[in-house]
């Protein structure tokens, strides 16, 4: 596990599929993940099985985010993918806390700030990107309180709700990162 002040990113298992499905067809979470096709529990379960296979293959690193302070439950996903070992990069894929009432409580924030400490200060990467839809302002204000810069954007990339929109590309370089945080305190192994 690899712990903030507030959530653990540790990996999924396949017991966590009833509290991935219990949130995973609500639209207005999936609508800004890569898709927002409904699944079944089975294809959750072996969706899990996957990231599993990818995170042994060090190819992406698929984390369930845990609030570790009182109910130590799941509470949303996270993930590095895209990993290009020879040039120290990858990108931010799938992020998202899943109940309506624990966004803007700081979780999504430090489960963010782990993630790069884990990027940065353990696979020793040089730049971490992300995308996301440019209407969605409050998932941008958050990148950029964990030193996420604006790079530009890609016009009319996303279809959203009958319309198309921008996409605003981010990034955050090691030194960036290491200037504001440091280096975290590091939990439990997680690899």
């Amino acid at each position: 596990m690899f712990s903030g002040q507030h959530t653990r990113l540790r990996r999924l298992e396949t017991s966590d599929a009833d509290t991935f499905f219990s949130h995973w067809n609500n639209y207005e979470l999936r609508q800004y993940l890569p898709s927002p096709l409904p699944s079944s529990q089975k294809e959750i379960i072996a969706f899990i099985e996957s990231k599993e296979h990818q995170f042994r293959e060090r190819s992406e690193f698929f984390f369930g985010i845990e609030e570790c302070c009182t109910t130590k439950e799941l509470i949303g996903i996270i993930n590095l993918e895209s990993i290009s070992w020879i040039s120290r990069h990858a990108f931010v894929g799938s992020f998202c806390i899943f109940k309506p009432s624990l966004r803007g409580k700081g979780y999504g924030r430090d489960a963010m700030v782990t993630l790069l400490d884990f990027a940065f200060n353990v696979l020793d990467l040089h730049v971490v990107a992300l995308m996301v839809e440019s209407p969605n302002k409050q998932a941008i204000r958050l990148y950029e309180n964990c030193c996420f810069t604006n790079r530009g954007t890609l016009r009319e990339l996303a279809y959203r709700n009958g319309k198309r929109c921008n996409v605003t590309i981010m990034d955050v370089l090691k030194r960036d990162f290491i200037e504001r945080y440091g280096i975290l305190p590091k939990g439990d192994s997680i690899l």
